[in-house]
């Protein structure tokens, strides 16, 4: 089904002029990113995600078709992996930087005959997804998957973390590994657009915003990435999704507005949150008009083992 697209006003000017009033943008965009600023995102935000994206633990954007939020769009990345284990009698899956674990407990639970495995570097799983007997939870890094058996894994996939690493190559080299011939890598991540038009100033420092807003070091072209990913794998799906995701990010947007009418009030509140936690407010507000803008873009890459 083709997304709906909602045409909304652009308010980019403004939204700057406001974060500007509260944060020093120069200091967000030029803030060196490493291992460890993304370990103190995702835990300093644990509850942020939890209270504004979804209370059952899916840490990533929901994807809605029609143009409208609905409970259960977090679901649907899951719900897409499903798809390819049942199609595929999968029998081994493994997911890559599970956050709270929601994606592999939600498959776990409805696929009790599959095994999966599931690694992350920063958080532990919530409670209610380790009591699965067909889940179990590693803590490490995606960059080496070394703990587990080569030729082994009908299906690999990862949500919204690939975008963190700065060798995207040797994850790849690492996924390739561990599947088995004929497996597939199943990707939901966000990239810089390959526009033809050149970024404005403004267009500039929100990417920069985003980017350090996310604790990342830099988010790379789709089409770079994709030669990355042809140099191993055979690019069996290549879907731009970004029209999807506009729906949960426009309601935590209208979330986030307030936070920025009243600068005053906002600096002195901010005294008392961790600085991980206010910048993400920066993010929230920025990233549907830089979807619309075409400067941020998300898709599903599903990468087939058969070289």
């Amino acid at each position: 089904m083709e997304p709906q697209i909602i045409e909304r006003t652009d308010n980019l000017e403004l939204y700057l002029k406001q974060i500007g009033k509260i944060f020093d943008i120069s200091h967000i965009i030029n803030e060196p990113q490493e291992k460890q600023q993304i370990i103190d995102y995702y835990l300093m935000n644990k509850l942020t995600y939890r209270l504004f994206y979804n209370w059952d633990g899916f840490f990533h954007s929901g994807i809605s078709y029609d143009g409208k939020r609905k409970k259960g769009d977090t679901e649907e990345q899951a719900r897409i992996c499903e798809r390819y284990i049942r199609d595929g009698n999968a029998t081994n899956v493994l997911e890559l930087a599970y956050g709270l674990g929601a994606n592999s407990g939600f498959l776990a639970r409805r696929n009790p005959q599959v095994m999966f495995d599931a690694l992350d570097i920063s958080n532990k799983p919530l409670k209610c997804f380790t009591k699965f007997p067909n889940l179990h939870f590693y803590f490490g890094d995606l960059h080496d998957l070394s703990r587990f058996q080569d030729d082994f894994y009908d299906i690999v996939f990862v949500i919204e973390a690939m975008c963190y690493s700065t060798n995207k190559k040797q994850v790849l080299r690492e996924v390739k590994k561990k599947l088995k011939s004929g497996g597939i890598f199943v990707i939901f991540d966000v990239y810089r657009n390959d526009r033809a038009t050149p970024a404005s100033d403004s267009e500039i420092i929100m990417w920069g915003l985003i980017t350090k807003g996310l604790a990342a070091d830099k988010f790379e072209c789709v089409r770079d990435v994709e030669d990355y990913m042809g140099e191993d794998f055979s690019i069996t799906v290549a879907k731009d999704l970004s029209q999807c995701i506009l729906p949960s990010f426009d309601r935590q947007e209208s979330l986030v507005r307030p936070y920025f009418k009243y600068p005053a009030l906002t600096k002195a509140i901010n005294r008392f949150l961790p600085f991980g936690v206010v910048r993400n407010a920066v993010v929230v507000l920025l990233i549907p008009t830089s979807v619309r803008r075409q400067i941020t873009c998300y898709y599903l890459h599903v990468l087939k083992n058969d070289r």
